[in-house]
């Protein structure tokens, strides 16, 4: 449903533009200069009829026109298409004018309706330069009625002058189609490109529902007329109880059923990423609305479109923010009809720069240079990771964490690509990001390797059995205490680590224990039952614990052809890994977080809340927790944090309210398992799955001590 702009990994050559408008016509304004030149009147009635004219006397079914900020002020630039979409650059599907007599038949009106002092010139406005990464983009929505000319007047010169007094760059983007005669359909966008980074994920929509930015058509219009971002306000709420996250929950208003889909669009366009692509591609993107009881587009008079598109003359200045990869775009000229008087054309609209086209997200094809450029298009200060050993995160900044880590994962990606491919390495990063308090970003270079990202994440272990749980590990080998490396026969089967609920961790081969011992000590400590590889001179000794030589190999490609190496286990800092934690996936030029079975715990009549609670509690017992036989005063016989925890996994798994500290003790009384819920959320009578929340990680990670991490070596199972 969501349009998104499409992989902008692989353009034909490096000056081909990925969005452009080929056949444009810019009206530059006169006196930027030289103020004597200056029209102070406004042209708003001209500029209207060069659309209205433009649809009658020309073959475009449609014409846009863009207001944007130049290099130094906002200009005007039109285009007509033959397709439903106005894009020309390699990612369009519409393709360049066969002709120019189009191009320069709107041009020509152009020339006779605005003031001669104008600058009328044709050419192709590359787009790249403002940066394919979603930017915050409001759309105008209308809620009951059609506006009147009174409500429209000067509506996006209002907008434009409040951005530039902020030092805001702005595009706004008009569609406009004949709708009868004498009537218009239109299609009025937005975007601000000099803001922060638009809200990314269900903890980026909650943060910015419980403390929203100011959006520039909201603020300017009547009640009967709304912004697309705003859709979401009265639908949802946000409101948890806790004081360990930073972050706020995500619930339906009401609180007492699931949210509609009408409710979860309206969610999704708050992101943007549907809207600032509709806006590159130049199409009206409706789609998305027809559940939402607003229209997307407005259906005006002469005079109404006349009021709306009163943009230029407009003289105050704005400079564009110094930021990685977003730039005024450039205009490449090619005919230009009239000179602007008092006015330099390339001190409004550059012409082609030296690098113009493979910038931002363009920049590069692998999964880590897109997220480098979205985060810098994005407009987010980081720094890459250098030297990173396992478990290290590969930026650090993002828009959830000024300086928190930004992992890239792609469970399909080679071993020697430089992402995380294992769910051990995953874990690694998020336990390291939980010590530090940080929120942690995972970015994917699809939703299905996003959906097994946040898998791993809420189920930290491979799976459970009676009293243990079968732990993740990574391809790293094990050294004893004489720095021999322990291995197992290949033909034995694969080898697995399991911990119990008491804190003993124990790798197996099949049903046979090759080593245990506490959490508490280092695995190198563990006596090992297998096999262990010793290097002499140039051949690879494989010995027997009792330390006779059993074979000798003369490469590592052939000890391997028989042996495996025995992995390090990854024990979880946390029973799961659900707060401060957002997971996204790269679709074309944007991040999104795939969406989640939000109805999983729903009976078939969507029971009530007291039903639905029940549901999830014991799916959560049942998860993250064990019974233990202690008392309930002892300090191991409780899941500390119980009720936060349960709240925010809540959180994310329903779109109903979480509930609170008494309904969950409430519900925990009703399970009759003598349990109960303590003044501090802990639950009796019950401890977390994973053993480690003290644990230092050195120890959780399979090393005696964190100098260890350094001298880390694959093996390769």
């Amino acid at each position: 449903m969501f349009k998104r702009v499409p992989n902008a990994a692989d353009p034909p050559d490096a000056q081909t533009p990925a969005i452009a408008r080929h056949g444009a016509v810019h009206a530059c304004e006169s006196g930027v200069d030289d103020p004597s030149y200056r029209i102070s009147t406004s042209l708003a009635p001209a500029l209207s009829r060069v659309l209205t004219r433009g649809l009658r006397e020309t073959e475009y079914p449609s014409i846009e026109l863009l207001g944007l900020t130049g290099v130094e002020v906002p200009t005007i630039v039109l285009h007509g298409s033959g397709t439903k979409m106005h894009n020309t650059g390699w990612i369009g599907t519409a393709s360049t004018p066969s002709t120019q007599e189009p191009s320069e038949a709107l041009a020509a009106i152009c020339t006779e309706e605005f003031p001669d002092w104008y600058g009328i010139e044709t050419g192709t406005l590359v787009l790249d330069t403002v940066g394919l990464a979603a930017v915050p983009t409001s759309r105008l929505v209308v809620r009951e009625g059609a506006p009147d000319a009174a409500t429209l007047d000067s509506l996006l010169r209002t907008i434009f002058t409040r951005n530039h007094n902020r030092n805001v760059s702005t595009l706004c983007q008009l569609l406009v189609h004949l709708a009868g005669t004498d009537q218009y359909q239109v299609t009025a966008r937005v975007a601000e490109l000099g803001v922060p980074c638009r809200p990314l994920g269900r903890y980026g929509l909650a943060s910015s529902l419980a403390s929203p930015a100011p959006c520039p058509i909201d603020r300017e219009t009547p009640a009967e007329i709304t912004s697309s971002r705003r859709l979401a306000t009265d639908q949802w709420e946000t409101n948890i109880e806790s004081g360990h996250t930073r972050t706020p929950g995500l619930a339906a208003s009401d609180g007492l059923t699931p949210a509609s889909d009408a409710a979860v669009t309206a969610l999704e366009l708050r992101t943007s990423t549907h809207e600032f692509a509709s806006l590159l591609a130049g199409t009206t993107g409706a789609e998305p609305y027809t559940s939402l009881g607003v229209s997307p587009t407005m259906t005006l008079s002469e005079t109404e479109l006349a009021a709306l598109v009163d943009v230029t003359p407009h003289y105050e200045s704005c400079d564009w923010p110094v930021t990685a990869s977003r730039f005024a775009p450039p205009f490449i000229r090619e005919t230009i009809h009239s000179d602007a008087a008092g006015t330099d054309h390339e001190s409004v609209l550059a012409g082609p720069q030296r690098v113009m086209t493979r910038i931002g997200v363009q920049d590069g094809s692998s999964i880590t240079d897109f997220v480098d450029g979205w985060l810098s298009e994005s407009g987010i200060t980081h720094e890459s990771v250098t030297d990173r050993s396992s478990g290290d995160p590969h930026f650090r900044g993002h828009p959830h964490d000024a300086a928190g880590p930004v992992a890239v994962v792609d469970p399909e990606a080679d071993v020697t690509d430089d992402v995380l491919t294992s769910a051990g390495e995953l874990i690694m990063t998020a336990n390291r990001a939980r010590r530090a308090d940080a929120h942690l970003l995972v970015i994917t270079p699809s939703e299905q390797a996003a959906t097994w990202a946040r898998d791993v994440l809420t189920v930290p272990y491979v799976r459970r059995q009676g009293d243990t749980a079968q732990l993740y590990t990574v391809p790293m080998d094990i050294q004893t205490t004489q720095g021999n490396v322990v291995v197992a026969p290949r033909e034995s089967g694969p080898v697995y680590w399991t911990v119990s609920d008491t804190g003993r961790r124990a790798v197996y081969q099949g049903d046979r224990c090759l080593a245990s011992g506490p959490v508490t000590e280092p695995i190198a400590s563990y006596t090992f039952e297998a096999p262990r590889v010793r290097k002499r001179d140039s051949s690879l000794r494989v010995m027997t614990p009792a330390g006779d030589v059993r074979s000798q190999f003369a490469s590592a490609e052939a000890l391997h052809a028989e042996y495996l190496g025995v992995p390090r286990p990854i024990l979880p800092v946390r029973p799961l890994f659900c707060t401060d934690v957002t997971v996204a996936a790269r679709t074309g030029s944007s991040l999104r977080e795939p969406p989640v079975p939000f109805h999983q715990f729903e009976g078939s009549d969507h029971q009530g809340r007291p039903e639905h609670y029940k549901r999830g509690l014991v799916e959560f017992i049942e998860t993250y927790t064990r019974r233990t036989s202690t008392q309930p005063s002892a300090d191991t016989s409780t899941a500390p944090r119980f009720v936060e925890q349960f709240q925010r996994w809540y959180d994310g798994h329903s779109t109903r309210s979480p509930p609170s500290r008494l309904r969950v003790a409430d519900q925990i009384d009703q399970l009759r398992g003598r349990s109960e819920i303590t003044d501090a959320g802990a639950l009796t009578r019950h401890s977390w799955w994973a053993p480690a929340d003290s644990l230092p990680l050195a120890l959780a990670h399979g090393h005696a001590d964190d100098s260890i991490v350094a001298a880390d070596h694959p093996n390769t199972n």
